[in-house]
């Protein structure tokens, strides 16, 4: 826990300080890119390699798709309301 909170500040700082760099902002979004790809790939292959996830997948994905299906719908419905009390009362 502490290994990750510690890395989290270290980054943020290293951030920071070359926050007015351009080209660097260019490296690490592509090298962000291609981390999550590198991370989404070993996170199947980790699915994969275990029998008991490969059984229940269908059942596992229908739980995913509905919870991500009222994720969504509960953000939208958030955001209308958002848009509607806040951001219309600066527009009068």
């Amino acid at each position: 826990m502490w290994i990750i909170l510690l890395l989290l500040l270290a980054g943020t700082l290293t951030g920071y300080a070359f926050s007015g760099s351009k080209k660097f902002f260019g490296i690490t979004d592509k090298t962000t890119l291609y981390i999550i790809y590198a991370l989404l790939f070993f996170m199947g292959l980790s699915v994969g390699t275990k029998p008991e996830i490969m059984r229940n997948l269908t059942e596992i994905g229908f739980k995913a798709l509905l919870i991500s299906l009222f994720a969504i719908a509960g953000s939208v419905f958030t955001a209308f309301l958002l848009y509607r009390f806040i951001f219309r009362k600066n527009e009068k």
